[in-house]
C-alpha cells in the first residue's frame, strides 16, 4: 500500500494545524482569565485538562500520519511544535495545583507557562506560513 502523497499530507497538516490555533484560542482565553482572576482555580484546572486531552487527541492524530520522506522535516516540526503547547500546559497545570493545594501564588511558573505560550505562537506563525506556501 502506497503512503500519502505530499498534497494529501500537507492539506492534513493545514488541518493538524486548523485544530492546534482552535486550541491555542482556548488556552490564550484561559490564561488570560487566570490572569485577570476571573475564573476560580477549579473551573480553570478543568477546563486546562479539556484542552490538554484534546490537544493530545490532535497530537497521536497527526503522530499516526505517514508522511512522504520529503515532508518527514515538516512532520516533525509540527510534533515538536505541538509539544511546546502541551508544556505550557503541563506547567499552567502545576501553577493551578500548587494553589490549590498550598493557597500560594508561584509567579515563575505562571511566567514559564506564558513564556511557553508565546514560544509555541512564534513557532505556529512560522509552520502555518511554510505550509500555506507548499500548497500553493
Amino acid at each position: 500500500m502506497f503512503g500519502m502523497t505530499k498534497k494529501q499530507f500537507l492539506k492534513k497538516s493545514k488541518d493538524c494545524l486548523k485544530d492546534t490555533g482552535i486550541e491555542l484560542l482556548l488556552i490564550r482565553k484561559l490564561f488570560y482569565q487566570e490572569n485577570q482572576g476571573k475564573i476560580n482555580t477549579a473551573e480553570a484546572f478543568q477546563k486546562l485538562e479539556k484542552n490538554r486531552k484534546s490537544l493530545e487527541n490532535i497530537f497521536f492524530k497527526y503522530e499516526d500520519l505517514k508522511s512522504p520522506s520529503k515532508c518527514k522535516p515538516l512532520h516533525m516540526k509540527i510534533l515538536k511544535t505541538i509539544i511546546i503547547l502541551q508544556e505550557a500546559l503541563v506547567i499552567n497545570s502545576e501553577y493551578l495545583s500548587s494553589i490549590k493545594d498550598s493557597g500560594e501564588l508561584e509567579s515563575k511558573k505562571l511566567e514559564k507557562s506564558l513564556a511557553k505560550l508565546e514560544q509555541f505562537k512564534d513557532e505556529f506563525k512560522k509552520l502555518s506560513i511554510e505550509v500555506d506556501s507548499y500548497l500553493k
